[in-house]
């Protein structure tokens, strides 16, 4: 029987490569258990664009540089990125620098981050001599439309007085009213742009950054409002300055409107992440002779069907009629069968199904491993 391994990262509790090594001993367990020997599993560990993706694309021969830069809270921090081959491209991952497992739940407040330390990554890597750079901009902490991110990278930014806004957040999107990006296109002249999203929700609306994402990054109703105006604002300006309308394409409002960012000043390519990197590791060619697909993450929900690692694995293996087994720290107990069903999901299976959450997180690969091993040692013997 071939078996296909590809999780997500389990956020916050471990790797992708971490996770699909536990389910891999989980299932071997079952095997040994059950005297079943005909057993071969292929581990292709996942991510869509969020955190994880960049150990997955620098694989083995990308180059890790540590860059001094900041969090989304403008302390000082390290952030790696990768230099591949070719040595003239860059993978750098947002959530590194700017992710929201990097600040306390107590200090989330999307108006006061800002993605300033991704823009730093950004120019260091340009300085570096690297003009093809893929920033995987899932994770972040921000929801400044990414102009902390532009103005690490040059862009000048002044309020109605004239005075400068060097290092913009979330609330100073209302005050930006004036945009010179003549410094920022001295940086990225020849430089090629792609990003590798997560999402595919615009940068204004009800669907959009501020709305739909920002509650996860601690704002209040209050909060949301001030970066809806705030973001139509300054995107209005924006769009005046750059001749460039991204506010309502797809995947402009991933990461607080970063996606939106590097479309509209950097004529950045936007590619939904999760099938370029599935793709990037040969997820699909790895399918073919499969009995059955697992794939997983921290917790599955209504959102993983959309975009993200666990929903466009299972759809890869509904193409080629291949069962798939979602494995998962915990789960949304509301999710209608059907879609599971029209997802091409047989069955999900969550560690606090059964194990109290503080067992779940203190122990958590033992509680993934042993689940796994439950769950292939019932369908072995049946």
């Amino acid at each position: 029987m071939k078996i296909i391994v590809a999780p997500d990262k389990f956020k916050g509790t471990f790797s992708a490569s971490e996770a699909a090594i536990t389910i891999t001993e989980g299932i071997r367990l079952a095997c040994n258990a059950a005297s079943y020997s005909d057993m071969d599993i292929v581990m292709k560990p996942m991510a869509d664009g969020g955190e994880g993706s960049l150990e997955i694309l620098a694989g083995k021969d990308g180059q890790i540089i540590n860059a001094a830069t900041f969090d989304a809270l403008m302390r000082p921090t390290a952030s790696p990125y990768a230099v591949m081959p070719d040595k003239h491209t860059a993978v750098i991952e947002a959530a590194s620098s700017i992710g929201l497992y990097k600040t306390a739940r107590h200090e989330r407040n999307p108006l006061l981050t800002t993605s300033f330390g991704l823009g730093t990554v950004i120019r260091t890597a340009i300085e570096a001599g690297c003009n093809d750079i893929t920033v995987t901009i899932g994770g972040s902490a921000t929801s400044d439309c990414g102009a902390g991110m532009l103005a690490a990278m040059g862009c000048m930014f002044y309020d109605m007085h004239g005075a400068p806004i060097p290092r913009p957040c979330g609330a100073d999107m209302s005050r930006i009213l004036h945009i010179d990006p003549t410094p920022l296109y001295a940086l990225t002249q020849g430089v090629r742009f792609q990003i590798l999203s997560d999402v595919d929700n615009p940068l204004l609306g009800p669907e959009g950054a501020a709305a739909v994402f920002a509650p996860q990054k601690g704002a209040d109703a209050a909060t949301i409002t001030t970066l809806e105006k705030g973001a139509a604002s300054f995107s209005t300006e924006a769009t005046a300055v750059t001749g460039r309308d991204f506010r309502s394409a797809a995947g402009s409002g991933a990461a607080g409107g970063i996606g939106w960012a590097l479309r509209t000043f950097c004529d950045a390519r936007l590619t939904p992440g999760a099938p370029y990197i599935a793709e990037y590791i040969g997820l699909e060619e790895a399918m073919k002779g499969a009995a059955l697909v697992i794939t997983g993450e921290g917790r599955f929900d209504t959102q993983s069907l959309h975009g993200k690692t666990t929903g466009y694995v299972a759809s890869l293996a509904r193409r080629h009629g291949i069962p798939v087994m979602v494995m998962c720290g915990a789960r949304e107990h509301g999710i209608q069968s059907n879609l599971l069903i029209e997802a091409g999901i047989t069955a999900v299976c969550a560690t606090t199904d059964n194990t109290p959450y503080p067992s779940t997180f203190t122990r958590s690969k033992e509680a993934l491993r042993q689940m796994t091993c439950d769950a292939f040692h019932y369908l072995l013997t049946q």
